[in-house]
């Protein structure tokens, strides 16, 4: 299944269930390597992400089952081995496998992490950390390489606060020799969620939710298990769909909207309508998109993740907007298959204006990174006939299943 044919929908109506967040489980995964025994994911998105990460883990011996979104993974008998470039390549995460395998095993040899083509995203936040704290890297072939005595404590002030970066040094500082004080680091639901993770596995972490964090290296930690929170990404795609469509929709799974309060805001200010349920978001609007100008931003501003949709949303504008891009220089890569379908943008640098009231026709566009190819899938259900998107294999790595999603909201939709 290579194509999504999507058509023109004049309404989203029914309930869609939200899966386990993507961003949260991939460090979760790397972070299982640090303990000793079995550990129960539940909630865990049945993805291409997941299962590129299973493979990685199998290399090392490791053995995890995926069955009704409860992934298991057995560390007992892990042994060390080289991560192909292969594997690695295939996702950006892998990258945050470096620093769990150098605090069990002492050295690491790892393929350089692939993934979305979004713009610039060096690791040398990462490296400098992990040298930081006693180790010796290098970069030979494609390949990282890593080798220390010992990972030791430090005090380091991150000079962007990197997701990623965060997240493996968090995972090298909690069985490191000493203290180590991290200023500067990123916020996100996904750091909450890791450090929480970790406290669960006999971390001592303090500072958790703020940009200075203060970890206590303890001598070992243990498996346990953890319930994946929602994806805030997945449900921000059809929250925001629903301002350019009329809509009356619930998203299940959302217990706490503590992580995606910066779309709803959005949402609400596109002209939708959201109400907290005990168990779900109650969408409704009339289809009526607001115009506005907006900018992505860290955490807890909009999420660059969900640019390609809200570009999408605001062609259906009364009048023209804009949005600043502060995070990645090629997130508006969808501006080219957009054009396809009769869209209008003026673009600057790192801003672009979007022309409202576009009549949008379908054609066939194609997908070139996870986040891009679920908005041109949105943009498909606001377009005249029928829209094809190619290259799914984008979409399939983050959404467990927009299809069915989609058809679950009533809308003429198929894999093709």
């Amino acid at each position: 299944m290579k194509t999504i044919c999507v058509k023109n929908a004049e309404k989203l109506q029914g309930n869609v269930w939200i899966q386990g967040s993507k961003n949260t489980i991939l460090p979760v995964i790397a972070a299982t390597l640090l303990g000793d025994g079995i550990s129960y994911i539940h909630n865990c998105p049945m993805i291409e992400d997941v299962e590129v990460m299973r493979q990685l883990l199998a290399c090392m011996n490791v053995t995890t089952t995926l069955e009704n979104h409860v992934l298991m993974i057995d560390v007992s008998h892990a042994r060390y081995a080289k991560l192909p470039c292969e594997l690695t390549t295939k996702l950006r995460s892998s990258v945050l496998l470096l620093a769990p395998i150098l605090a069990k095993w002492g050295r690491v040899e790892l393929g350089v992490p692939g993934g979305c083509n979004i713009g610039l995203r060096p690791i040398d936040i990462h490296l400098k950390g992990l040298e930081k704290m006693q180790v010796t890297m290098h970069e030979e072939n494609c390949v990282l390489t890593g080798e220390t005595k010992r990972l030791v404590g430090t005090v380091m002030q991150l000079r962007f606060p990197s997701v990623g970066a965060t997240e493996n040094l968090i995972m090298a500082a909690v069985t490191a020799h000493g203290n180590t004080i991290l200023r500067g680091v990123a916020k996100e639901p996904e750091i909450v969620e890791l450090c929480n993770y970790l406290n669960a596995m006999g971390a001592h972490i303090e500072g958790v939710g703020t940009d200075v964090l203060i970890i206590h290296g303890v001598v070992s930690l243990h498996s346990c298990d953890y319930c994946n929170v929602y994806d805030r990404i997945v449900a921000g795609t059809y929250l925001l769909a629903a301002a350019a469509i009329k809509s009356d929709i619930r998203l299940y799974g959302i217990t706490d909207i503590t992580y995606i309060k910066n779309v709803i805001k959005t949402a609400t200010d596109l002209g939708v309508n959201v109400i907290k349920m005990d168990q779900c978001l109650w969408i409704r609007s009339y289809g009526q998109v607001r115009e506005g100008d907006f900018k992505t931003g860290i955490y807890p501003n909009f999420p660059t993740d969900l640019l390609s949709v809200l570009i999408v949303v605001l062609t259906q504008a009364d009048k023209n907007s804009t949005i600043k891009e502060m995070i990645f220089e090629n997130r508006f890569s969808i501006l080219t298959e957009l054009e396809k379908l009769g869209a209008s943008f003026v673009l600057d640098k790192e801003q672009v204006l979007i022309k409202g009231m576009c009549s949008l026709d379908g054609n066939d566009v194609c997908a070139t990174d996870l986040r891009q190819g679920a908005a041109l899938v949105i943009a498909g259900l606001l377009s005249r006939g029928e829209t094809n998107v190619k290259n799914i294999s984008y979409i399939a790595r983050g959404y467990e299943d927009i299809v069915r999603d989609l058809k679950d909201l009533g809308t003429d939709i198929e894999y093709v």
